[in-house]
């Protein structure tokens, strides 16, 4: 029987990354469409019709954004599952397989990314986060190509050290309990099974003949 899969714990880097949007999001949205509704009832005579449909598009999109930005952070997660281990985010999902996973470690997130290191949006993103334990998570292999994982994913989620995870959550002893309880139920349960001898066919007709 499969183990339940464990809680979901959100990843502090992306919540931190998508909060900076919401404010610039909802400013431009009511600009916008601030703008556009006096136009829309003839009381400013500029931009003139149909060009003011922009405004509407552009408020419209800006504040679906400015919606997103608020409800994003509960799309990205990391969750110990009963045969793999999770990382979610807003527009795409991991899987990294227990069969990748050598082991888990603490990690100190200051001394894995000193500030001094980054580019300055990087070290905006982890400046709140310095003293802060994440849990390490070391693999035999990425499950992904490493233009997949630039593509989708934080470099702040990659340890530079070595090959492995650095996921910074809440409770990273929670999740780290979770994680390894799942990763034992599933070694012990895939692990190879010795076989005792078997009874060969002259074996058996020997015993009928006595």
């Amino acid at each position: 029987m499969s183990s339940p899969p464990g809680d979901r714990f959100p990843l502090l880097i992306y919540r931190q990354a998508i909060r900076r949007y919401r404010g610039p999001g909802l400013l431009l949205a009511l600009a916008l469409l601030g703008l556009w509704l006096p136009v829309s009832l003839d009381r400013l005579p500029w931009p003139r019709p149909p060009a003011d449909n922009w405004l509407l598009a552009g408020g419209l999109v800006s504040l679906a954004f400015t919606i997103l930005a608020w409800i994003g952070p509960r799309w990205a997660y990391a969750q110990a599952r009963h045969d793999h281990l999770r990382v979610q985010t807003p527009i795409y999902r991991m899987k990294v397989s227990y069969r990748r996973i050598l082991g888990t470690r603490p990690i100190d997130v200051g001394k894995m990314f000193p500030p001094s290191t980054l580019p300055r949006l990087q070290r905006e993103l982890i400046t709140p986060f310095l003293g802060r334990t994440a849990l390490g998570v070391d693999l035999r292999g990425m499950p992904l190509s490493p233009f997949l994982l630039r593509l989708f994913f934080s470099r702040l989620l990659f340890a530079p050290d070595q090959q492995g995870l650095v996921l910074l959550v809440d409770d990273w002893m929670t999740f780290g309990r979770q994680l390894v309880s799942r990763l034992d139920a599933w070694r012990t349960a895939n692990q190879p099974r010795s076989r005792g001898p078997g009874i060969g066919a002259s074996a058996i007709l020997e015993a009928e003949e006595e």
